[in-house]
């Protein structure tokens, strides 16, 4: 087949399909790939030698990045290289995901069991191994009775004399009993003929429970003197360090106890790379260019970028003669801009350059359908403005139509200026210096009609609220509604160190969680206590108070936490406070006497 016409014939299909009115939103699910879009080879084939090597045996190996990070990812490619081998039965779990998280560690054991049962193809076999599986679970079925009724949730079924049958201390060789569970574990894996290894691949331990991350690893302990057995975690090391430690602090062991207890059980941590310039550039290009690709045409895509870049050549998506299908240039030519308008933070992200894309195709499809027609390049780079720099998007925003492109020819020339006299190259009020690389990059805005895009887009820009708010910043902002002082101001100082924009998108998630909520004393509170280390949130704390905390949610308590802060702003809240009559009386009064006392002084 003659490769130029194969592509033009590609090329022509997607213009038929646009030209018949079909929708074109571009999505991209949030789901772990089985296809390898980010030049992870390099580091599945260590971890998959490390599983084959038959001299190290029991094994934990951890594959740690932070969130969104390609964790899944590379478990699914690691269960992919195994899905043929006979000498390797592989299994898939998911504490977070479980059903019973009262007894994560009994269900871990279980579906390790049952994995195990399940693959085994002699029918003879399997039932010799469904049988002694049957006893282990006996032995997790006593475990599990004996923490329900520590918890008090058997007491009203179980008589006395069998709650003193299930405490009473077992013999250890006993069916009953979890201290020969490790022989009898054993016994089970010496009926099934020719397997080597054994392999659990743990997804999410990072997104459970302190609670659940210990017992998870108390699980895996029980395997650890067991040949064949394999675990493969995805986690951030971090979280889950920081979780053992949450979970043991009654016992007052501390950080170092926590990283020596990880340390103890993960023999082999494996840092997945963050991903270059380059790379990401790639990365978006497939995925952009695999919307209007069928599997096989985007399977040889991947593979021809996985050979240059194993060849070191660059650009992973250049030279494409070999190819029966080519991406389109506009879709490079989108990828291209996308990688270089990114943050770094982003662009080393999958999931996050993932999110950004849905952003941009929800936005686009919602433009296509309102009649608004802007170039894909200048909808990239506006919605990066959005994205990345909230505060001077709206301020491009409030200005006056007629004074945009001015605005816009300041910007662009303060962040490249060409040196022309009467050129005014001074940033723009309300503009954070922080946009220089964005106003710098192409494409010019300053010829653009933006204003139909602005107006779309500030009717819509409660749809992208909190999308660069990352999970460690949403973290804060829980710790900020939290019982503890001491937490609540450990979340307000950090919360302070980020850039105006994180911190006004956090503000902004802040104040969402009053809906949940009948009483919003708990959110001024965070707001007031965090507006202390940042004064520039004022204004943005009082119109989050007065759009989201007003009315049956304004306590008493929160009237107080306003005048305490002693911002002009929120004490302006008090005094309207004091004169609406359609708040709760006592809310009123105290908003009166709170008053008189700042006025007395």
């Amino acid at each position: 087949m003659n490769t130029v016409q194969s592509g033009e014939d590609h090329r022509q299909r997607r213009r038929q399909t646009l030209a018949a009115g079909l929708p074109q939103i571009r999505l991209w699910d949030d789901n772990p790939s089985t296809l390898d879009l980010l030049g992870f080879d390099a580091v599945v084939e260590p971890i998959v030698a490390a599983v084959r090597e038959r001299n190290i045996h029991p094994l934990t190996l951890s594959v740690q990045s932070p969130w969104g990070g390609g964790k899944s990812t590379i478990l699914k490619l690691i269960e992919a290289e195994f899905k043929n081998d006979d000498n390797c039965i592989v299994v898939a779990t998911n504490p977070w995901a479980y059903d019973d998280q009262v007894d994560v560690k009994g269900t871990l054991i279980s579906e390790i069991l049952h994995g195990i049962e399940n693959q085994v193809p002699d029918a003879g076999i399997k039932a010799e191994v469904a049988e002694k599986a049957k006893e282990l679970l006996g032995r997790i079925s006593w475990s599990r009775a004996a923490v329900a009724i520590a918890r008090g949730a058997l007491t009203f079924q179980v008589d006395p004399q069998q709650i003193a049958d299930i405490f009473r201390p077992k013999d250890p060789g006993g069916p009953d009993s979890m201290a020969s569970f490790n022989n009898a574990y054993k016994e089970l894996l010496a009926l099934i003929p020719n397997v080597e290894r054994v392999v659990v691949l743990v997804d999410d331990l990072d997104r459970c429970l302190p609670d659940a991350v210990t017992a998870t690893l108390e699980a895996i302990k029980l395997f650890l003197s067991t040949e064949k057995m394999v675990f493969v975690l995805a986690a951030d090391q971090d979280m889950v360090r920081d979780a053992i430690s949450v979970s043991l602090d009654g016992a007052r062991r501390g950080d170092i106890f926590a990283q020596r207890y990880l340390e103890k059980i993960v023999q082999l941590p494996i840092a997945l790379p963050r991903l270059s310039a380059t790379d990401a550039a790639a990365y978006i290009g497939i995925l952009i260019a695999g919307r209007s690709m069928h599997d096989a045409d985007l399977r040889a895509l991947a593979a021809h970028v996985r050979t240059r870049r194993n060849a070191h050549q660059t650009p992973l998506l250049h030279d494409f003669e070999e190819l029966e299908v080519q991406p389109a240039a506009d879709d490079l030519a989108l990828a291209t801009q996308l990688a270089e308008g990114l943050s770094a933070d982003r662009r080393s992200n999958p999931r996050q350059i993932k999110r950004f894309l849905n952003a941009f195709g929800v936005r686009e499809s919602i433009a296509r359908a309102r009649g608004v027609t802007i170039p894909p390049a200048v909808m990239i780079k506006m919605l990066l403005l959005e994205e990345l720099h909230r505060t001077s998007f709206n301020t491009l925003a409030a200005t006056p139509a007629q004074e945009r492109k001015t605005i816009l020819a300041r910007w662009e020339s303060w962040a490249n200026p060409s040196g022309e006299e009467g050129e005014d190259a001074t940033l723009p009020d309300g503009v954070d210096e922080a946009t220089k690389e964005w106003a710098a990059a192409p494409p010019s805005l300053r010829n653009e009609n933006l204003d139909p895009y602005l107006t779309l887009a500030a009717s819509l820009i409660n749809v992208s609220m909190g999308a660069q708010v990352s999970d460690e910043v949403l973290a804060l902002v829980n710790d900020l509604l939290g019982e503890s002082e001491a937490a609540r101001n450990v979340a307000a100082d950090s919360l302070s160190e980020r850039s105006e924009d994180e911190q006004l998108a956090a503000l902004e998630v802040l104040f969402a969680t009053a809906k949940r909520m009948e009483d919003a004393g708990a959110v001024i509170r965070g707001a007031v206590l965090w507006l202390g280390r940042t004064p520039a949130l004022e204004q943005a704390t009082a119109v989050g108070v007065e759009a989201h905390c007003w009315g049956t949610r304004l306590t008493a308590g929160a009237i107080v936490e306003l005048a305490a802060s002693g911002r002009p702003a929120l004490l302006d809240l008090v005094r309207r406070a004091a004169q609406d009559t359609t708040l709760h009386a006592t809310t009123q009064a105290v908003a009166r006497d709170e008053l008189e006392q700042i006025d007395g002084h």
